[in-house]
């Protein structure tokens, strides 16, 4: 029986046009290389003992296109109860609240929405203060066992099968296909103009500073950990 080719991937079929021939550029369909922001936060028994407690981690530039996004803890239960409810985190990206590193004054400490996302030229995108009105949660939630306080396990390459690390697994499609777009769009275009933020004359804006990941308790610890533990993300990504 002959193979029967059905369909080809958007940028395979790219590289496949001769006239004209398409140059795909880097991070954006052809390769590109590789940066990465790396940090640690220290949570402390009561860091998540409200709703919406946050942490900030992991500053990379507003231009980055992200290719993944890694986060994960060194305590197997960051839930001491055993009830009905149990922490849950989400996810998302927020302006560098530094006054030092180019993120102008006017998007510092704001998060992006969903409100641009997909919007083009006629729904430009918009920015509110922390946890506001349709603010991002670009990579979802991880929701704690309500029985056992521990989340459930994520990709441990290279780690025991007894690793007490909880979750250190890849959260970059954790949020709804259906709000933050096709995954190719997602990973191929510089994270500010995803969110679709314009200037005065409705154009893109190339860069603007930082962002941060924002890691959010959308529900608060049941009941206090054993103990302090540390958060760990990495932010990898190309340069276009």
């Amino acid at each position: 029986m002959a193979y029967v080719q059905r369909s080809s991937g958007i940028n395979t079929t790219a590289y496949d046009v001769t006239n004209p021939f398409q140059q795909l550029t880097q991070g954006e369909g052809a390769p590109g290389k590789l940066w990465a922001s790396e940090d640690q936060v220290k949570i402390a028994t009561t860091t998540f003992a409200a709703t919406d407690d946050f942490v900030r981690l992991c500053r990379f530039p507003t231009q980055a296109i992200i290719k993944k996004v890694e986060l994960f803890t060194d305590l197997s239960l960051v839930d001491g109860g055993t009830s009905s409810t149990a922490l849950v985190f989400s996810v998302g990206v927020i302006f560098s609240d530094s006054t030092v590193d180019m993120t102008p004054l006017w998007y510092q400490n704001q998060q992006p929405t969903t409100v641009g996302i997909g919007g083009g030229a006629t729904t430009a995108g918009t920015t509110v203060a922390i946890g506001g009105s349709n603010a991002n949660y670009l990579f979802g939630t991880i929701t704690a066992t309500t029985t056992t306080g521990a989340f459930s396990a994520g990709v441990k390459t290279g780690l025991s099968t007894s690793s007490n690390i909880l979750f250190g697994g890849e959260i970059t499609f954790g949020g709804a296909i259906a709000t933050y777009l096709e995954p190719i769009i997602y990973t191929q275009t510089p994270m500010i103009n995803y969110f679709n933020l314009r200037d005065g004359s409705n154009n893109l804006i190339p860069r603007a500073g930082f962002f941060d990941l924002i890691v959010v308790s959308t529900t608060a610890y049941n009941a206090a950990p054993a103990g302090a533990y540390n958060m760990y993300g990495r932010v990898t990504y190309t340069l276009g």
